[in-house]
């Protein structure tokens, strides 16, 4: 067989098949035919190859050296093509919006207005994707997504939301008999958290401390976390003092969940943006959604 020249897909399938439950008996019940028909597959499949794959005995099948290094490459391919089978079924739905955000924007701010807008428009699903990753959208069925900073997607359309911003917010319980007692104030633990490569973009507490002309200058140590989201629900437990994001917290503000103490404001180095591919601009819902969001804003 030719290098490029591919199995058939039901060979691969049965390989893949046998592969897994070690047996060819067992192969035949998962796709539904007999083992002779799984057997002539495979030694199809070692013939194409002129490689032997399995090493058969009366107890079953086991790959040979070849056969599982081949099986690695194979299974992967084939789950890619059943991941494709399952995102190809969104295309086919234009009253479907799937959102990829960062994780604490997604659960913080995205989450609640996607079901303020799913009670709005009760015809439209939104299905929102929590994630890191840059969006791959060749390759992804996500329709838009909201980043921090738009340097990763050249080309797309993309279109600024906000810049936040972070002040010194933290539980009632911490405040001091003396509110206006900044000094008392800050010798609570204070709550940290780590963007990796965006650390230069968040404001930190030496950054705060210097902006409000305070006599302590040097941080106190406390709990540390990766997700802004994690270091609100801690504020929200009392553990310590946080430089929270306003468009994170707003709703904890309003009801008194957390109290800003002094109107110190330090907005982060870049904007949040909501970007997509041009295909999504010819879907109604879409551009309705969006032109929705940015009113929120």
């Amino acid at each position: 067989m030719h290098s490029t020249q591919l199995p058939p897909l039901g060979a691969l399938l049965a390989f893949e098949a046998a592969a897994e439950s070690k047996s060819f008996a067992a192969a035949a019940n998962r796709l539904f035919v007999t083992p002779a028909a799984i057997s002539q597959q495979i030694r199809g499949l070692e013939q194409q190859l002129d490689i032997i794959l399995f090493e058969r005995s009366k107890r079953g099948v086991t790959l040979t050296r070849a056969g599982q290094s081949y099986w690695l490459q194979i299974h992967e391919a084939l789950e890619k093509m059943r991941s494709a089978q399952q995102q190809i079924q969104q295309f086919r739905h234009l009253d479907v919006l799937t959102i990829t955000a960062l994780p604490s924007i997604a659960s913080k701010w995205l989450m609640p207005l996607a079901l303020q807008w799913m009670e709005l428009n009760p015809s439209v699903e939104i299905r929102v994707v929590a994630g890191h990753a840059t969006v791959d959208f060749n390759h992804s069925a996500t329709d838009m997504c909201i980043c921090f900073g738009d340097q990763e997607y050249p080309g797309l359309h993309r279109e600024k939301l906000f810049t936040d911003s972070v002040s010194l917010v933290c539980s009632k319980t911490l405040l001091p008999s003396i509110p206006s007692d900044l000094e008392a104030l800050l010798q609570q633990p204070m709550i940290h958290i780590d963007w990796g490569k965006h650390n230069a973009n968040l404001p930190d507490w030496n950054e705060w401390l210097s902006a409000a002309n305070c006599k302590i200058r040097t941080p106190k140590p406390g709990p540390r976390f990766n997700l802004s989201s994690m270091a609100i629900d801690a504020a929200l437990q009392g553990k310590g003092l946080l430089l929270g994001q306003h468009k994170m917290i707003e709703k904890d503000l309003k009801t008194g969940a957390l109290v800003q103490p002094l109107d110190i404001n330090l907005p982060l180095g870049q904007a949040y943006y909501l970007v997509c591919p041009k295909r999504t601009l010819n879907n109604k819902y879409a551009n309705a959604f969006m032109l929705w969001l940015k009113r929120q804003v």
